[in-house]
Formats: structure tokens, C-alpha cells, sequence
């Protein structure tokens, strides 16, 4: 399954357990360039999201600029394959680390930060690939997430994978070169 896909459809879910608990998940992606622009914008703050650049993701990692923007974050739609409504936005660095894992590439050496208000949801909290569930899936709410190499040297956050708790900061992926501290914001 390609990255991106399945980067997508962990994401997803989290939206279905946020629609469940009083949240919003719409029942088809946006379709023109107009509503992927205004459904990017909710994943951030509007601080952020009204001068982020909005861009697709491609599968092979590379990106379609629908709106340039002039501040520094990187705002992604909703993907139309998953079930739930999972924009993002990225800093400078987190666009990086997002390229690297999509591309499965080493990840640069660099802390880098993603909102993502809308939820997201992944098949595995230890397998950055995984393509089932390897267990129950992990859902998180609405939630920010820390990536880079100081989440390694930040103690003190539950690491331990698969059941872990979504509704506090966790580690995601641990011990592989893509983990990642998730920090709910509700």
C-alpha cells in the first residue's frame, strides 16, 4: 500500500472516534481546489493555516501546490480514500519528516511540529508501515505532534505501543527512526 494511503487511513479513523464523541466528520473529501484550500486551513489555528501554502500530497511523496502561501507552514487536505476528514499542517522541518517516512528515507536531524485538530488514527502505535491493524488501532483526537530526534530525549511520555492511551502525549512509533510524541489538545 503506498505511503501516503496509508498515512491517510490511519488518520481516518481519529476522525470517526471524534465524530462519535461530538466532532465533525464529513461524508466525501473535497473535490475542487477551492474546498481542499478551505478544508487544509482546518487543520491549524487560523494564525497558522490563513498564510500557510496548501499543497497535495502525491503518493510518491511529491506535491501540488493548489495555494501559495506566504508564511512558512505547509497545510495538506483531506486524502479522498480515507474515511474521515485528516488535514494537516506542517512546519518547514515536519515537511521534511514527512517526506522522509513517506519516501522511507531517514529523517532529518532536525525537531520539526504538525497540528493535526481534526484527529488522526494509525493501524499500528509500533509499525510506521503497517498495512492491518496489529492489534486495536491507535485513535487519537484532535492533537499536535512533536517530531525529530529530541523525542528520544524527552522522558517521561508512555512508550508502550499498542493500547496505549490517546487522551495523553504518548510517544507513536518508538524506536524507529519515524517516532513521534503525540499531544492531545482536548
Amino acid at each position: 500500500m503506498p505511503i501516503r494511503k496509508k498515512l491517510v487511513q490511519t488518520i481516518a479513523l481519529a476522525a470517526g472516534v471524534v465524530a462519535a464523541l461530538g466532532g465533525t466528520v464529513h461524508s466525501a473529501a473535497p473535490k475542487t481546489d477551492a474546498a481542499k484550500i478551505a478544508n487544509a486551513m482546518t487543520a491549524a489555528p487560523p494564525a497558522i493555516s490563513r498564510n500557510a501554502t496548501i499543497a497535495e500530497m502525491n503518493e510518491d511523496g511529491t506535491m501540488k501546490v493548489l495555494r501559495k502561501g506566504t508564511g512558512a507552514w505547509t497545510c495538506v487536505p483531506d486524502d479522498p480514500s480515507s474515511a474521515g476528514n485528516d488535514p494537516m499542517c506542517l512546519d518547514p522541518n515536519a515537511m521534511e519528516w514527512l517526506h522522509a517516512y513517506m519516501t522511507k528515507a531517514p529523517p532529518p536531524d532536525k525537531v520539526g511540529f504538525i497540528y493535526m485538530l481534526q484527529g488522526g488514527w494509525d493501524f499500528s502505535n509500533v509499525d510506521p508501515f503497517a498495512t492491518k491493524p496489529d492489534g486495536k488501532p491507535t485513535i487519537t483526537g484532535p492533537h499536535v505532534m512533536i517530531v525529530g530526534p529530541a523525542v528520544k530525549m524527552a522522558p517521561g511520555y508512555d512508550r508502550t505501543g499498542n493500547g496505549v492511551n490517546p487522551a495523553l502525549p504518548y510517544v507513536m512509533w518508538k524506536d524507529t527512526p519515524y517516532e513521534h510524541l503525540m499531544i492531545p489538545v482536548r
